[in-house]
């Protein structure tokens, strides 16, 4: 009898560094591109589960380092939830503890398991959780104000230069390695969109239900919307709360586990194997005229945004607009 797997589903609430908005000089797509790019951990809990989906330990915890600290945290990007996490402290649902306290427990937890892993593991283990390392080491050392010196230079061109599409040649897509030691990755985005969401009922709930990317020309396929899916309740909102949104993806990871392997590797950009929303309206002889209307108003509102901001002369814009002028013509309105 092969033993009992278990697995570690973790998820990360995140702010970033206090001088993102000044860098930023209040453009919110600026500061947005810094935050993902240097995440803090204000927020970091995991479940430890097995296949059949039975959640065997689950922790939360508050890092002190940023949670506590105002200029840290009020450029989360759910700063509001404070009172929240406030609400919680007190009735003990979690605890505030320093960042090296709460990675204590974290790899010992790790060393129980057969595999860590989050949805969209890229953005938790390979940028958050590094990143936040990072931080608290430099904050208690005696050459901080030169790191941040530095950091604030790479702020900047992250805010305000063209993104590089170099990949990093060292990058390793199944582990992630941590003060030493490695462990085994698995990505539960990637694989939701394999086994569960790259089908025709899914992206036919997501056009019902206005379940598409910003532009219009992608399905969604967060842990938000595969829960919605999966529980057939298109109501359902993320709590946005690390513990909270943990649980919901390890029940996301049962529902692979039921007929398939939990493989580790992170897949680039797994929200593509769906295709595009254009094409799939348009895959009928005869048009489904709600359906068209659907991506092609979520187009049209993406569009006019950016009409409103000045930034409507690129070719990304250019390109939904003769996107657009498709789905018009396979309606017949043209």
């Amino acid at each position: 009898m092969s033993k009992k797997k278990f697995f570690m589903v973790v998820d990360t609430e995140t702010a970033t560094l206090p001088f993102a908005d000044e860098i930023a000089q209040g453009d919110p797509e600026c500061k947005k591109k810094i935050a993902i790019a240097k995440p803090l951990v204000y927020d970091i809990g995991w479940t430890i589960c097995d296949r059949a989906g039975v959640i065997h330990e689950r922790k939360q915890f508050l890092i002190a380092e940023t949670f506590a600290v105002p200029a840290v945290f009020n450029t989360a990007y759910y700063a509001e939830k404070r009172p929240i996490y406030l609400e919680m402290l007190k009735n003990g649902e979690t605890s505030i503890k320093p960042w090296n306290e709460v990675m204590e427990i974290f790899i010992s937890d790790m060393l129980t398991v057969d595999g860590v892993g989050a949805f969209n593991a890229m953005f938790d283990f390979k940028k958050a959780i590094p990143f936040t390392e990072l931080y608290i080491n430099k904050l208690y050392s005696p050459d901080y104000y030169e790191w941040e010196k530095i950091q604030r230079e790479s702020c900047r061109r992250i805010a305000f230069e063209k993104k590089s599409n170099d990949r990093n040649p060292d990058f390793d897509p199944e582990h992630f390695l941590f003060r030493g030691r490695q462990y085994d990755l698995f990505d539960l985005w990637g694989l939701a969109t394999t086994h569960l969401l790259n089908n025709s009922t899914y992206k036919i709930k997501c056009l019902e239900n206005e379940m598409l990317t910003v532009s219009g020309t992608f399905f969604k396929t967060s842990a938000e919307s595969s829960y919605r899916y999966l529980q057939n309740k298109y109501d359902f909102d993320e709590a946005h709360t690390a513990l909270d949104d943990a649980i919901i993806e390890s029940y996301i990871l049962h529902k692979i586990a039921k007929k398939h392997a939990i493989s580790m590797g992170i897949k680039y950009f797994p929200f593509r194997d769906l295709g595009y929303t254009y094409d799939f309206v348009m895959r009928r002889k005869v048009p489904n005229i709600k359906e068209c209307e659907v991506v092609f108003n979520a187009m049209k509102a993406y569009v006019e945004a950016k009409e409103e901001k000045g930034e409507h002369e690129t070719n990304y814009v250019n390109g939904i607009l003769k996107k657009m002028d498709m789905i018009l013509n396979y309606m017949g309105a043209v």
